[in-house]
């Protein structure tokens, strides 16, 4: 086994280092987010080996990486795509015969014809204007600064030294090499930022760069290795100065770390690459703006030849980038790779031996430690970047093992190994954190938005300078939203009722499906291997979750996963529907009672001589150990598999109050018994990222708006105080609403609607979830109510609660924190003064114009706050205070 397993290896990676003398961590500029979430290290193939499997029979086996692609011709709609000089607009320069192609150099290309076919090639290769992932260019000919265009490359001095002399024949060669560098330089510089710039927009949510850029020519190896440290000359360094312009304006940065023979297994290799990612790392941090990741090429062979690298060469190209930063790995090859079997079947054996277990364990490394130091907000650099730490797994807790065709890690993080990686690595947060481990919000990104998505995330707001707040665009998900209101399965074709939704967050999932980009429910046959009994009482995957293999449900629940939510990246709302058993035998009532029954039989079968007490008793042991099991499980492997989204289980927790059906003196309150029922489920607490209550209401409330408040209240207060016994990230609480009673086309009235909607938003939830079945697309008739409803009364409201909770924010808690009540049981709301606004609807505006906002915010007078008294400040991470004034240093 070679040296990389052992556990003197440690973890990190790098970016400018400030020394920050109280908390003794060099706070690091902000990077964005990893294309997946929760995979700080990208893993990307991008070898043609796609030819190995029909002309030599050879497949290869690359789950392990993130993103599969083919540099080939005709290979699009991949989330690596390379545009070599034919693949993206007219790039000006000289073939192999030396002769111009497309003018052959930039001040003579035509800049407009280039750019009026480039849209047409991004076109073909990334047709999907909202796909995600890296767009490399790849123009390799000339170089920007005429300086570095040596060897080959003069050929662009010279004829742009031609084309000057050409038109000022009487100038003498000083002053042609003075005009010609400037007009090379000015024109390589607008052709290169344009054609960025361009793509940029078409194509925003790729990282666009150039391949090969930064380089720091550190190849001094070359001429001798006697005395060679891999340091990049100054006058280079210097020179990627000047191309600030280029790195300020790419999105991501595309270096390479590809080694000859002459370095195999020598720490010479391990200084060569080391020099040339802190280059890359340095220059990406250039600006005002955020980090930009960098992205490493490595080749799996030495340049030239197809020998394989050795095991210490995997550490000395990939751990090396990765301890000191790099976002991610692009592993790449030519046609060579393709070229025989042999080459096909030495490099596919590779792939599976020696360099999978090795990416394997340094990708596995940087996630853990991403999550344990970074709290998943960040990724691990170096302490000191020229230190031998590397992300390792420890292999005295750690082993890698094939499992089918598969290779897996087993083992966990133990306190040595954590203490380890906190001595030797901090993090570089993402965007919107800073810090040490990443935990307080960072003002620059959070300033004026913040406000609002952390209390009740409804709307996107755009606030006038003056006296006037219009609405109509979606707010953004990311990763400081907990939220949202959710208007699904509403809408029908076939009556041409169009309702207008653009008030909520989350807008209702397309073609009445309870899955797409902002939310998922997975309904008992949805998720895995459900066991539970239908309505005549067959079982089905064994009836009781005891009766059935763990093992095989989870197995099934991951493919099920991968085919609703594809995107790793899914940040919104997950939602585990299962309503056939409750995990606590004593809550397994009425029609759920065949659970207990199921239970008893099978403990009977197993001993037939013990007594309806040990029966009894072994039969709840086995089902809530089972229950327990398949549910906290599942949450987990949701959690890992798509660590962006808000897990939780649907009706969880509840508190049973209801109570208004019979008693006269009716409290709200959660029955003391349920509270402590409740405090027994503390595991599905812990492992939840959300908990998702719900507060219908009973056609019988109608009316009765007392017990309306009190049962929504407690129902809202139980959620809350669950949520406090989680340490130390608790979940966040949005609770489930309808805008009818339940069973019913009733609507609820603005009063129903401030003891359900208002309430949340004053008792601390970070958002609602407004529910709705099929009956509300029932007809034409259904449809219109809908609308009218909408369009009359529900909208007016969410708007004023949601301004009133902004403005809230920025009065009381300095845009730092949420309103939430002093007193959880007063009346006070988060509400507008009447007085001082007035909401208009779009279609009692004198602009008819269907692309305006749905709603304008007029200020009729000065507003004088009325929020002071009834609420305080609920400060987020980061923050403390009476009015989250004070950035804590060290948040809990």
């Amino acid at each position: 086994m070679a040296n990389w397993f052992l556990s003197k290896w440690k973890l990190w990676l790098l970016v400018p280092l400030v020394l920050d003398s109280f908390t003794d961590a060099q706070i690091l500029k902000p990077t964005r987010w990893p294309l997946y979430q929760g995979k700080p290290l990208l893993l990307a193939w991008n070898a043609p080996t796609e030819d190995c499997r029909p002309r030599h029979n050879v497949n290869f086996q690359l789950d392990q990486f993130h993103i599969v692609a083919s540099p080939n011709e005709g290979f699009t709609r991949q989330n690596l795509t390379i545009f070599y000089k034919d693949r993206l607009g007219l790039y000006p320069y000289f073939n192999s015969d030396n002769n111009p192609e497309n003018g052959g150099l930039p001040q003579i290309a035509s800049l407009t014809q280039h750019l009026e076919k480039l849209p047409q090639d991004i076109e073909r290769y990334i047709p999907n204007s909202a796909a995600k992932g890296l767009a490399v260019i790849d123009w390799e000919e000339w170089r920007p600064l005429w300086i570095r265009n040596w060897d080959t490359k003069n050929i662009y001095r010279n004829q742009s030294r031609l084309l000057v002399s050409k038109k000022n024949p009487m100038w003498d060669q000083a002053h042609v090499n003075k005009v010609a560098q400037q007009e090379f330089e000015m024109s390589g510089r607008t052709f290169m930022l344009k054609s960025l710039r361009l793509a940029k927009s078409l194509r925003p949510n790729q990282l666009w760069g150039f391949y090969l850029f930064p380089d720091c020519y550190n190849h001094d190896y070359l001429k001798s290795l006697e005395s060679y440290t891999g340091r990049c000359p100054d006058p280079e360094i210097a020179r990627n100065d000047q191309l600030r312009w280029l790195w300020t304006d790419s999105t991501a940065l595309f270096p390479s770390v590809y080694i000859g023979s002459v370095l195999r297994s020598t720490a010479f290799a391990r200084q060569f690459v080391r020099n040339r990612v802190k280059e890359g790392m340095r220059v990406a941090s250039l600006g005002s703006d955020l980090a930009r990741p960098v992205f490493v090429y490595v080749r799996p062979t030495y340049i030239d030849e197809l020998a394989l690298l050795t095991e210490t060469d995997l550490i000395s190209t990939i751990g090396e980038s990765v301890s000191l930063g790099a976002a991610g790995i692009i592993l790449w090859g030519d046609a060579s790779y393709a070229s025989s079997s042999v080459s096909c079947s030495s490099l596919a054996q590779y792939v599976q031996g020696p360099l999978g277990r090795y990416l394997l364990n340094v990708s596995s490394a940087a996630e853990q430690c991403s999550r344990t130091v970074c709290g998943s907000r960040g990724r691990c650099t170096r302490r000191q970047p020229d230190s031998d730490s590397y992300l390792h797994l420890d292999p005295q807790s750690h082993s890698i093992v094939e499992r089918g065709k598969r290779l897996v890690v087993e083992g966990h993080m133990g306190p040595e190994e954590l203490k380890r990686m906190k001595e030797d690595f901090i993090c570089q947060c993402f965007k919107g954190y800073q810090g040490y481990n990443c935990k307080l919000l960072d003002p620059n990104q959070f300033r004026v938005t913040s406000s609002f998505r952390l209390v009740l995330c409804v709307l996107s707001l755009k606030h006038n300078q003056i006296d006037t707040v219009r609405y109509g665009h979606h707010c953004t998900l990311d990763k400081s939203s907990y939220l949202s209101l959710d208007f699904f399965n509403m809408s029908h074709p076939q009556y041409d009722v169009d309702l207008d939704l653009s008030i909520f967050d989350i807008i209702h999932n397309r073609n009445q499906s309870f899955n797409g980009s902002n939310i998922v429910i997975f309904y008992s046959d949805k998720l895995g291997f459900y066991p539970h009994y239908t309505g005549k009482n067959e079982s089905v995957y064994g009836g009781v979750p005891q009766n059935f293999s763990l093992h095989d449900h989870l197995s099934r629940a991951s493919a099920d996963l991968q085919n609703m939510m594809p995107d790793k990246a899914f940040s919104g709302l997950a939602v585990v529907d299962w309503e056939s058993w409750r995990p606590l035998w004593e809550r397994n009532w009425n029609s759920k009672e065949v659970y207990q029954q199921g239970s008893r039989a099978l403990v009977r079968a197993k001993h037939p001589d013990w007594k309806p007490a040990q029966i009894e008793a072994q039969a709840k042991k086995d089902f809530e150990g089972a229950a327990q099991a398949f549910m906290e499980q599942t949450i987990k492997l949701g959690r890992d598999e798509r660590p962006g989204g808000l897990w939780g289980f649907y009706g969880f927790p509840c508190c049973y109050n209801y109570q208004y059906k019979k008693n006269k003196t009716y409290t709200g309150e959660c029955p003391t018994l349920d509270m402590k029922r409740n405090n027994k489920l503390s595991w599905l607490w812990n492992v939840s990222t959300a908990l998702y209550p719900d507060i219908y209401l009973d056609l019988s409330l109608k009316g009765r708006d007392r017990d309306i408040v009190l049962y929504a209240q407690h129902r809202i207060m139980e959620g809350m105080r669950v949520r406090e016994q989680v340490s130390p990230t608790q979940p966040v609480v949005i609770p489930y609403a309808r805008i009818v009673y339940t069973y019913s086309m009733t609507f609820l009235s603005q009063e129903d609607l401030v003891h359900t909607i208002g309430e949340s938003v004053a008792l601390g939830a970070a958002g609602v979830v407004l529910w709705g079945d099929a009956i509300y697309s029932t007809n034409k008739s259904t449809c219109l109510a809908v609308k009218n409803y909408l369009d009359e009364t529900l909208g007016q409201y969410l708007v004023n609660v949601t301004e009133a909770a902004v403005l809230c924010s920025k009065e009381l808690c300095s845009f730092n924190g949420r309103c939430v009540r002093r007193d959880p049981g007063s009346s006070a709301y988060l509400h507008l003064d009447p007085a001082v606004w007035t909401i208009i609807h779009r279609a009692r505006l004198p602009d008819l114009n269907t692309n305006s906002p749905s709603y304008v915010i007029q200020m009729n007078k000065e507003e004088q706050y009325h929020f002071t008294k009834p609420f305080k400040c609920q400060c987020y991470p980061g923050w403390g205070g009476n009015r989250c004034e004070q950035q804590d240093p060290k948040p809990r």
